[in-house]
């Protein structure tokens, strides 16, 4: 997503960005929401029922509505030009893919298949949001004949996004616990809490990747950030977002990683 991208009015260039923060936050989601599963799964913990539960029922929110609502608009209109008509149907057949893997999910009668279908499902979403962002948008946002910005409005209108997910103004809480940003107690992660792993996340979508996965967080559970340096300006960013809503303590100063965990008031 470092790649110089001409498009055809700053409108365009306006919405390109806000394309690619949209689908780094639901990246990041869907990654916190699996990882939890996933965690529960080999914990042989019966919370797996509720971890599927509520990975599915994100997935039909923030993920299906949406892909259903991009493809009546975004993809349809790059179907009718011929430099990312092949692109688009491979998108829509990707999202077929997706939808299979989520009903697979939301099926699932033991943790094992469920954990299955989540990673894979997660796979699956993570291309589908690259070739979104990195080959298609490019591709509408330099063509003078669409209005990448009308047909995104209309995609996130039919699919009722014109807010974040519910999850997201749930951190209005005061902090709570013994340790806040500069805590340096040492103490070990506790509960077993989903990792995300940002190393190999591109710095430009870096921060969106964590709030998409801190929105997922509800009251009193938590999530444990990799971070390839002390994220300071980060976690201002999410004093400033979540009005002291999460309390952070170091578990790991470098220096190859940070490791922070991250619990919900």
């Amino acid at each position: 997503m470092s790649n110089v991208m001409f498009t055809s009015n700053e409108a365009e260039a306006e919405i390109v960005a806000e394309i690619e923060q949209n689908y780094a936050e639901r990246c990041g989601a869907m990654a916190a929401k699996v990882e939890a599963l996933v965690a529960a799964v080999s914990r042989q913990d019966e919370s797996w029922m509720t971890a599927r539960e509520d990975l599915s029922s994100w997935a039909q929110a923030s993920v299906t509505n949406t892909l259903r609502a991009e493809a009546a608009h975004i993809l349809t209109a790059a179907k009718q030009l011929e430099k990312s008509r092949a692109l688009a149907e491979a998108i829509d057949a990707g999202s077929d893919v997706l939808a299979s893997l989520f009903a697979d999910l939301a099926g699932a009668s033991d943790a094992v298949r469920a954990a299955g279908s989540a990673q894979a499902a997660r796979s699956v979403f993570d291309l589908h949001a690259d070739n979104v962002t990195t080959r298609l948008v490019p591709l509408l946002a330099g063509e003078s004949s669409v209005s990448l910005a009308k047909l995104w409005t209309q995609a996130s209108v039919d699919a009722g996004a014109g807010g974040k997910d519910a999850t997201a103004d749930a951190g209005a809480s005061e902090q709570t616990g013994d340790c806040a940003h500069s805590c340096t107690c040492g103490e070990s992660a506790g509960p077993e809490y989903p990792e995300l792993d940002v190393r190999t996340v591109p710095h430009a979508i870096r921060h969106a990747t964590v709030f998409g996965a801190l929105d997922s967080v509800s009251a009193g559970n938590g999530m444990v950030l990799v971070a390839p340096h002390d994220p300071l300006p980060l976690l201002a960013q999410i004093d400033q977002r979540y009005s002291g809503g999460f309390s952070v303590d170091y578990l790991q100063r470098g220096p190859e990683a940070w490791r922070l965990k991250f619990v919900r008031a």
